[in-house]
């Protein structure tokens, strides 16, 4: 298991961390504040999330970061969600993407961090897809396979580059009667 997975599984198995960033860097996560589902405000709030988890985790964690394009997809920009880049080496080392579950944009989004990692000077040792859905909901897990081909608009088809390992988790959310929380992560795959 390489280093970056390992802190991510160990953040992962830390609630109270988890929640200590929440209250810190995005309350409105919180069950004692909440949000309405509306327009893309918890995509917003799940990516700063990742970006200060980041943060706790000892790296530089960003939002919204545009990767360099990959030279076999020179017509696909894409900005991954959440970037941790370690320190010693300047690089990113953790690419995220954080989107509701639905079966139109997951494999968009694993799409988007294979093409990102591929267009990274040196290619990140994790991506990981965050699907959110709420507490409950059943989250269908059988489309995802890490090792399949995905295709490409205008290029060719892309792979999960070999040295990066894929993390499929969920983002489990709470409803208290019209506001939305987080409520933890749960390891799909």
């Amino acid at each position: 298991m390489n280093d970056s997975l390992s802190k991510f599984d160990r953040m992962l198995a830390d609630p109270a961390s988890v929640q200590d960033v929440i209250r810190h860097d995005v309350p409105m996560l919180s069950a004692d504040w909440g949000v309405k589902d509306e327009d893309a405000l918890l995509h917003t709030l799940g990516i700063n999330l990742f970006a200060g988890l980041g943060r706790a985790a000892g790296f530089v964690g960003l939002a919204e970061f545009p990767v360099p394009r990959a030279a076999q997809w020179q017509r696909k920009l894409v900005r991954v969600d959440s970037a941790w880049f370690d320190r010693s080496t300047r690089r990113p080392v953790v690419l995220v993407e954080f989107e509701r579950y639905s079966m139109e944009t997951v494999l968009e989004k694993l799409t988007n961090l294979y093409v990102a990692a591929h267009g990274c000077e040196v290619t990140p040792e994790l991506l990981v897809l965050c699907i959110w859905a709420m507490d409950g909901d059943p989250v269908d897990t059988r489309w995802f396979d890490a090792n399949r081909a995905l295709p490409v608009s205008g290029g060719p088809v892309v792979r999960r580059p070999d040295v990066s390992s894929v993390m499929l988790i969920q983002a489990v959310i709470g409803r208290q009667a019209d506001a939305l929380h987080f409520v933890r992560f749960r390891r799909l795959a």
